[in-house]
């Protein structure tokens, strides 16, 4: 029972010290797109930037956290256990070599290739728009060497369980993003010198983590045979785990490519809603799923009977978090671009506020999926299983394209945002139906329902009452001279953003009493 406290504990501590750089990594990210629209407004610069980061930081998310993660932990923890340290850092050797070559002849691929690659990923821009892209995507392409070499150092360490420098670095990229940016402004310097600033910042991140692996007395060895023989296992996994894990990062590139024959800033304003959206899924979701991975990996060795326990309370606490998230976005979707992005500069329209909302709203609905997708894809990993994962990926994938083709000439940008979000329900359907059938887990739907409906009931007590004191709030302050800026710039946040944190307040203390008691929160 002390083991399992123990376990418990560290893995909330640990969720809440990734949570905490993941908030701040997204709030400075918030700040930097805020930077950003001033500096680039939303037109053909705006899309040109977006589409140039988007390749990279998308290969980052996809190729560095994503795939390599989940490939390279696992066998990690396998070989360190069974081997030892000194076979663990002869394995992460060999795959550094293998992987960053791979990535220094990609990235030379598409530096050499860049028009015939922004017209593969948005074939509906124009020349202009075009031509505006290549010079970008020239600089920003190698940040994913360097990124991805964090990437690596970064499984190491967590495996050790040292969280604090991985999940750091998105910071330290936000503020010097940010500084660039500022610099921009302020001085006159044109987007270039901000592409040349996010690449410096990779390769600082590069370097704290090289430190950090050093520091916690990991190396680097020559390879033997049976180096070779594990590496050939996170070869096959990553391959696998490169379609499994690339489903959000794939959908947005779907998104951005049909929005790229639509009206000039669409693109923008699908990036700025996926990130509104990425919150709360980076600072719970994604903090979350990162914690469990070395931990299920762990219990699937030594106690596997306690995992159908932690995926059912895994469950409950992600719709914990993410259905009240999702009233509330969608509730104030076009408040947030009104308030943080129209009211900060005239380079973005007003009348654009509306649609924005609206995309906002059709990734909303995608939030709990897309959070419960990444705590199954961690257990999938956790059983060595890549295959499942890679056979849902390609179904929802499929099921995103054509959900893009049906509800774009409907809705527009709207559309492609929901077609996204039901990929998403597809995915988590799946991945439910398999953990089933393959790997044996009890799934009690009914406990889940009864859950669901119990905190539905809750949620609607406690949004409500607050729901009513922010709609009277608004209109006392709509009869005074501070209307505008109280309602409709950034000051908005001052009083709306205490009654959010007293919604989430009330909904803990409540738990216990409303019956939707959950094991990490107990």
């Amino acid at each position: 029972m002390e083991e399992h406290s123990a376990r418990k504990k560290s893995i909330l501590l640990k969720t809440l010290e990734v949570g905490i750089n993941t908030f701040a990594s997204r709030v400075l990210g918030l700040a930097r797109e805020i930077f950003v629209m001033r500096f680039l407004g939303i037109g053909i610069f705006a899309d040109a930037f977006a589409t140039a980061f988007m390749l990279p930081n998308s290969l980052r998310k996809i190729f560095a956290e994503g795939a390599l993660t989940a490939a390279f932990v696992p066998t990690f923890l396998t070989v360190e256990k069974k081997e030892g340290k000194a076979a663990a850092d002869r394995l992460t050797t060999l795959s550094f070599v293998v992987f960053e070559c791979f990535l220094l002849v990609l990235c030379a691929l598409v530096m050499w290739q860049a028009e015939a690659t922004i017209r593969f990923i948005t074939p509906g821009y124009s020349a202009q728009q075009v031509a505006a892209t290549v010079p970008m995507l020239r600089i920003l392409m190698p940040f994913i060497f360097f990124i991805s070499t964090s990437a690596l150092l970064g499984g190491a360490l967590n495996a050790a369980h040292h969280f604090f420098v991985p999940s750091f670095a998105p910071v330290l990229l936000n503020v010097v993003f940010i500084g660039a940016v500022m610099a921009c402004l302020t001085y006159g310097y044109d987007v270039e010198f901000l592409c040349w600033a996010i690449l410096g910042s990779g390769a600082i991140q590069c370097l704290m983590h090289l430190v950090v692996y050093w520091q916690l007395g990991f190396g680097f060895g020559k390879w033997d045979a049976t180096t070779i023989k594990y590496f050939v296992k996170i070869i096959s996994k990553f391959f696998l785990c490169f379609i499994s894990m690339s489903v959000m990062e794939v959908g947005l590139f779907i998104d951005q490519r049909f929005a790229s024959y639509l009206a000039v800033g669409s693109v923008t304003l699908i990036k700025y809603a996926n990130r509104f959206m990425g919150i709360p899924l980076g600072v719970f979701a994604s903090a979350f799923s990162t914690i469990l991975l070395p931990h299920f990996t762990r219990v699937k060795m030594d106690n596997p009977e306690r995992l159908n326990m932690y995926l059912m309370e895994s469950i409950k606490l992600v719709l914990w978090v993410t259905i009240p998230a999702t009233f509330i976005l969608c509730f104030l979707s076009e408040q947030v671009f009104l308030t943080l992005f129209a009211s900060m500069s005239s380079k973005f329209p007003a009348d654009r506020v509306p649609e924005a909302g609206w995309i906002l709203v059709g990734y909303m609905f995608g939030l709990c999926c897309f959070s419960l997708n990444k705590i199954f894809l961690s257990l999938y990993y956790a059983f060595h299983d890549t295959r499942i994962p890679m056979f849902i990926s390609v179904i929802s994938t499929l099921a995103n394209i054509a959900g893009n083709y049906y509800f774009v000439d409907m809705w527009g940008a709207y559309g492609l945002a929901v077609a996204t979000s039901l990929s998403g329900l597809i995915q988590t359907i799946l991945s439910l139906y398999f953990l089933r059938t393959h790997h044996s887990f009890s799934i009690d739907y009914r406990e889940i329902g009864r859950f669901v409906a119990l905190y539905i009931l809750q949620v609607t007590a406690v949004l409500i009452p607050l729901w009513a004191l922010y709609e009277r709030i608004f209109c006392e302050i709509q009869q005074t001279s501070y209307n505008a800026v109280f309602t409709q710039q950034i000051w908005f946040w001052a009083w709306a953003g205490p009654l959010l944190l007293i919604a989430y307040g009330l909904l803990y203390l409540m738990r216990n009493r409303a019956g939707t008691n959950m094991y990490f929160l107990n």
